[in-house]
């Protein structure tokens, strides 16, 4: 059965955090560019502990504009809202969703660590890619089916390959296609889970339960009758009736 869903401004904060809590810090990046070091044997990528925590930072970066663009493609779906409609309804649910994204990127930008007296110069950054990333996922439509599934031609490979092992480019490239992939499933999960109000449903079982527990308090219920009459004393004036 399927659940219901009502998305609020507060699921926005929401969002935002839980992909900042999976990908940045011990998270996913990291899971990813040490699991290619170890994969391909290329240890020196990871040698340089400064750069290594340069590395994850900037790649946590980029995995963030790639599943904010995913979001920013899934919002208008999630509001309701028809193509080429024009109709009052429409406007306001565009609204609302609009509001929600301007919400979700400024929680985004509150979640991220920025190095100390670049917030705002690295803030307005993060929106320029943002538009490079958005402007990817709107074309997503006009391509093939298999060119959807694998990304299309996405940037995160190329500039996520860059900074992870460019003496190796094209092996890194793979390694980063892949993680997009990862990333974009994170993405669509953790956004159709909100708003999310599974109906509740009493399974097969839980109904076998019941019925058995019901016919066991009938049948305790009657062996409990035979006992009090069994003990109960007979009434005055009554003879045992006498066997021939």
């Amino acid at each position: 059965m399927a659940a219901r869903r009502k998305l609020f401004l507060t699921h926005a904060g929401e969002l935002a955090h839980r992909l900042v809590s999976a990908i940045t810090g011990d998270g996913m990046t990291r899971a990813f560019v040490r699991g290619y070091a170890a994969r391909n044997e290329r240890q020196k990528v990871v040698a340089n502990t400064e750069r290594l925590r340069e590395m994850e930072s900037t790649i946590s970066r980029e995995a963030l504009l790639l599943t904010a663009a995913e979001v920013q493609r899934l919002l208008p779906r999630a509001f309701g809202l028809l193509p080429n409609s024009h109709s009052e309804d429409h406007s306001e649910k565009r609204n609302v969703c609009d509001l929600f994204y301007a919400e979700f990127l400024e929680a985004l930008g509150r979640a991220i660590e920025w190095p100390r007296g670049e917030a705002e110069a690295g803030a307005q950054e993060f929106h320029r890619d943002l538009e490079m990333y958005a402007r990817w996922r709107e074309r997503l439509p006009t391509l093939p089916a298999r060119s959807k599934s694998s990304g299309g031609n996405s940037p995160f490979p190329d500039r996520c390959a860059i900074l992870l092992d460019s003496a190796m480019m094209e092996q890194a490239r793979r390694a980063a296609a892949e993680f997009q992939a990862e990333l974009l499933r994170l993405g669509t999960r953790i956004f159709g889970q909100l708003g999310s109000v599974p109906q509740r449903r009493t399974s097969a079982n839980t109904r076998g339960r019941n019925a058995s527990t019901r016919g066991l308090g009938r049948a305790g219920g009657d062996r409990s009758r035979k006992e009090q009459l069994a003990r109960r004393p007979a009434k005055k004036g009554s003879r045992p009736r006498s066997r021939r």
